[in-house]
């Protein structure tokens, strides 16, 4: 990082100054994050469930013993998604009478898929390493060309440096996150917060994008499901792709044979078609069985 650094101050012409801080992990410090993308409904907005499956008899659980028995069944979910992120706060910088952190971050999203019972292999995988600035970067005002130019020319410095040449490493997007209307005072809405925002979205465009490919590539269909870690509640607010309503609407058409898997998913929000809750249900389940799937509305 110390090379970029160099870089941003030199590039500056005395607009900018690198103060070389501490950096410090973000990905520990749970106030750090702004969760937009919370798995789980409040619980003012859990109500009574329908059910999201052909099988309507009102039967609470539903047995997969015989179909799991059965040597010739083939699962229908055969590619799985999953994507991660590590951010970090690298140094502080001043623009103006303002000091901001730029924050780098390291994102990953991977897909494998199953060829048979036991056996997986990778389907696709994407690395991006990238670097969240304050807006005030761009005095301006380019945004995304100046972003892609500003990137341009940081890695044209970098490959100066062999290691960088040799292993062709590069910073794949530069971001901006918003300074306007901050309130310091609230842990969960400062610079830090908007900077990990910024490369959370990217992780999660990134997801998108590889569904996508997924679809264009025709893997998808009614016996070759994806299995995805994570909500699938997409906001376009929180996304850095900048697509128009038709644009999000055509990704949000990738998700017919998708499932999401919340790591974070509360029982006890979840009522059942009676209107009861389902962490009873849950907790008694037996081997080979599987609530039945509902509606949360």
């Amino acid at each position: 990082m110390g090379k970029i650094l160099e870089y941003i101050e030199k590039s500056g012409d005395g607009k900018y100054l690198c103060y070389k801080t501490k950096k410090i992990l973000l990905d520990n410090n749970e106030n750090d994050t702004i969760a937009y993308n919370y798995d789980d409904k409040t619980p003012s907005m859990s109500r009574k469930s329908n059910f999201a499956e052909t099988d309507q008899s009102r039967q609470k659980v539903v047995s997969l013993s015989k179909m799991l028995n059965n040597n010739s069944y083939l699962p229908i979910f055969k590619y799985f998604l999953d994507g991660s992120r590590h951010t970090y706060k690298v140094d502080d910088i001043a623009i103006g009478n303002k000091i901001f952190p730029i924050v780098a971050g390291q994102v990953i999203v991977g897909c494998c898929e199953r060829q048979n019972r036991d056996t997986f292999k990778k389907y696709d995988i994407q690395r991006r390493f990238v670097v969240s600035l304050p807006d005030d970067f761009d005095d301006n005002g380019g945004k995304e060309n100046f972003c892609r130019s500003y990137c341009k020319g940081l890695n044209e410095e970098l490959n100066k440096m062999r290691f960088i040449n040799e292993h062709k490493l590069q910073i794949d997007k530069l971001l901006l996150y918003k300074t306007d209307r901050i309130d310091q005072s609230n842990d969960r809405d400062n610079y830090n917060s908007r900077a990990v925002a910024k490369i959370q979205n990217e992780m999660v465009d990134e997801e998108q994008l590889l569904v996508a490919k997924l679809c264009r590539e025709n893997k998808l269909d009614d016996e070759s499901w994806l299995v995805k870690d994570g909500s699938l509640e997409y906001n376009p607010r929180f996304s850095n792709l900048g697509l128009d309503a038709t644009q999000w609407n055509n990704l949000r058409a990738n998700y017919q044979r998708v499932i999401g898997v919340s790591k974070q998913f509360d029982p006890e929000l979840m009522k059942d078609y009676e209107g009861n809750r389902l962490s009873p249900t849950i907790a008694n389940l037996q081997p080979y069985e599987r609530t039945k799937v509902y509606n949360l509305k």
